[in-house]
């Protein structure tokens, strides 16, 4: 029979697992918060450009601002594909993408390309 573990002995696992001097806890989190801010900044910077790219071109293009989110939804979607994938892959799930944004939520293929180019620097072959 499986073992059920009560409240208490999760209390008892946290606190023995975790000092409960407040200022050791502080300390160890000072020591990382430069390697921690540097991180975020290096995996959060990518987004936010990709992000700004679209809301230009969306912008210029007059999209309405209600639809705005579709098209920032696409630009992230795509920065995440170009983190894992290259080449032909890389192509080929654009493509997919593309087609899924214009077929499934209506989005202009004009615009599509345009955030394609800007992020990625041409439009893959379909």
């Amino acid at each position: 029979m499986p073992f059920v573990r009560r409240f208490a002995d999760r209390v008892e696992k946290y606190q023995t697992k975790y000092p409960t001097e407040a200022a050791v806890i502080t300390a160890k989190i000072t020591a990382v918060k430069p390697i921690m801010d540097l991180r975020y900044e290096a995996a959060s910077s990518p987004i936010v450009n990709v992000v700004s790219i679209v809301r230009n071109i969306v912008e210029s293009a007059g999209v309405p601002s209600g639809q705005h989110a579709l098209y920032y939804s696409f630009g992230q979607i795509l920065a995440k594909l170009m983190f894992s994938h290259t080449g032909a892959t890389l192509n080929k799930e654009i493509s997919g993408l593309k087609q899924m944004w214009v077929t499934a939520y209506k989005a202009d293929a004009a615009i599509l390309d345009k955030i394609i180019t800007a992020v990625l620097g041409a439009v893959p072959p379909y």
